[in-house]
């Protein structure tokens, strides 16, 4: 490919905030250096070229960090390419206003149908202040990655790449059925809240697995339970100016419904009950799933130390 010989494509223009997933060095036929680019959002991964000296690049950009770029598609030989004649860190103020979930890597995610559902069902959600919280938690570069690549277990439900992403949505989708069945005079705001509550009750999982789905460190040391609040602080903190009880409610939720109510405090709400039996369901759903792949789902199966039976009728 000869970058001299690029032809500039009319009405096509190219801008946005991504994530940068992958840089690697070139030359062109002629010896012209420049980078191939990996931009990623919550829809789309592009591949764009930046020569090095027709651009200022950010020093010391990081993989997964955010970059606001803006080009021109061009005609090759080799078929349509993008070609960045800006390349910049966004403002703060500036990500804040990208729709949820935006920054988002899709080539990050092993299921990249799960996380339109979870883009779809995030902004659909009508209290504002909760799409911003879940931003705050789950647009963080430090946990992004992990939430949409990890298993949900080890060893047993959802334990395969984006497990854990799989297992949360069934969760909050679980705990908006149960609500519809049990309390369908329920305002939309709790309804809302449990939804999200279902959605980021494994949150601290990010914590204990890494983007390979290994255990860190962290889940030899700790509970996963006991890290949500603090992957959920810097959105709780947000939630407590301007919707403290919101936030109260989710800190009851997810400390209270564990099973034998670790921390001492029984459920004061069924949106408790609800996420933790949203979460049990899913999790053995998933387990008896397991214990019958490689049979026919009749009779007794085992995962583990888990039995389960399924009658033959």
């Amino acid at each position: 490919m000869k970058l001299n010989n690029l032809h500039p494509i009319e009405h096509a223009s190219f801008s946005g905030t991504f994530r940068l997933t992958g840089r690697v060095a070139c030359f062109d036929d002629e010896g012209i250096p420049y980078l191939r680019i990996r931009l990623s959002s919550c829809a789309n991964d592009y591949v764009a070229l930046a020569v090095i000296d027709s651009l200022v690049i950010p020093e010391k950009l990081g993989h997964m960090e955010l970059v606001t770029v803006k080009g021109q598609q061009y005609a090759s030989m080799d078929g349509d390419v993008i070609l960045l004649n800006n390349m910049h860190r966004p403002l703060q103020r500036d990500v804040a206003k990208l729709p949820a979930l935006q920054t988002l890597p899709r080539l990050a995610c092993p299921k990249p149908e799960s996380l339109d559902r979870l883009v779809a069902a995030v902004r659909s959600l009508k209290f504002t202040a909760l799409q911003v919280f879940i931003k705050l938690v789950l647009e963080r570069q430090r946990s992004l990655e992990v939430f949409l690549k990890a298993p949900a277990s080890k060893s047993y439900h959802h334990n395969e790449a984006g497990g854990l992403l799989e297992h949360s949505l069934e969760v909050a989708q679980n705990v908006l059925s149960m609500i519809q069945t049990n309390e369908p005079e329920m305002p939309r705001v709790l309804q809302e809240i449990g939804f999200v509550a279902g959605l980021l009750h494994d949150i601290g999982k990010t914590y204990t697995y890494d983007i390979h789905g290994n255990q860190t460190a962290a889940a030899r040391l700790c509970d996963h339970a006991d890290l949500t609040l603090e992957a959920c602080a810097q959105g709780l903190a947000y939630l407590d100016q301007i919707a403290p009880e919101v936030a109260l409610t989710l800190r009851h939720i997810w400390t209270c419904a564990s099973p034998g109510a670790r921390y001492g405090t029984t459920p004061a709400m069924t949106l408790a009950r609800y996420v933790r039996d949203a979460d049990g369901q899913s999790a053995m759903a998933d387990n008896q799933r397991i214990a019958y792949r490689h049979r026919p789902p009749a009779g007794f199966g085992r995962l583990g130390k888990n039995v389960y039976w399924i009658p033959s009728a």
